[in-house]
């Protein structure tokens, strides 16, 4: 079966932003001067992503409408901003691992960091002020979070930034949604987003603990040790340990439920 006019759109968006990953990364190579074996790395690695990203677009294809159910005929601001921000996935992830033994990249990678986290804001405010919302605006958001997450935990964690017990419970804790949603999804043969205040509030947590913990991983002095990240590394601890009993109460109730029903999920 031959792509529809809308599929190919979105394919055209990937097919772009991986021009744009590729182009920048070459400007970006050229004027921080950086390895050159990491373009050998940087450039089938980023094309094997935007493959992945096209193959999971493809998978929830059905999931192309608007809220109440009509075919999309347009992207939309909000989903652009959500895409841009996962095709940037492997660039900000480079600049991550070369920030420390290279210190002219601290401001770009503050930079990356703080564009993607405005466009988490930006597009959940644009899709409900303009009421431009989308079935898969409002799935590809939170996979997008949960990306971009797990990326940084797992980078975080590599280079001893975060604390073992942390790095664990906030893998258990994002291994637990994927795994829990997708038993679901099989279970009951659908898709579901559903978003809840302790879910949003773990979320959350994250993204201000990861922009402080940015800060010890470019060894700036004074931060690494200092006693407020501590505690509030002890409050993430806390805030993972909550959420996955709370994950846990929501998939029990809803294995409990008949499979008729209305979209389940939450992040």
């Amino acid at each position: 079966m031959g792509l529809t006019s809308f599929q190919r759109r979105v394919l055209g968006v990937v097919v772009a932003f991986f021009a744009v990953q590729t182009t920048g990364f070459a400007v970006f190579q050229a004027f921080f001067h950086l390895p050159a074996p990491w373009d050998w790395v940087f450039y089938p690695a980023t094309a094997a992503y935007h493959v992945l990203v096209w193959l999971g677009l493809w998978s929830i294809k059905n999931r192309f409408t608007t809220l109440d159910g009509a075919p999309l005929q347009r992207l939309g601001l909000p989903n652009l901003l959500t895409l841009f921000r996962l095709t940037s996935l492997p660039i900000i992830t480079l600049v991550f691992l070369l920030a420390r033994t290279h210190p002219s990249l601290a401001l770009p990678l503050v930079i990356f960091v703080s564009v993607a986290f405005l466009t988490d804001l930006f597009d959940g405010f644009l899709a409900r002020t303009f009421r431009l919302g989308t079935q898969l605006g409002k799935l590809l958001d939170s996979s997008t979070d949960y990306v971009i997450l797990f990326s940084l935990t797992v980078v975080l964690g590599i280079t001893g930034v975060l604390p073992l017990y942390l790095l664990v419970l906030i893998l258990v804790r994002l291994a637990f949604q994927v795994s829990g949603v997708l038993w679901i999804q099989f279970v009951y043969q659908k898709q579901f987003v559903e978003t809840t205040w302790l879910g949003k509030a773990s979320l959350f947590v994250l993204m201000v603990l990861f922009a402080v913990e940015i800060l010890v991983f470019l060894r700036l002095p004074g931060w690494e040790g200092h006693w407020a990240i501590r505690c509030l590394e002890i409050f993430s601890a806390a805030a993972m340990v909550v959420s996955t009993f709370d994950k846990l109460v929501f998939f029990r109730k809803k294995l409990r439920e008949p499979p008729a029903g209305t979209d389940l999920t939450r992040p």
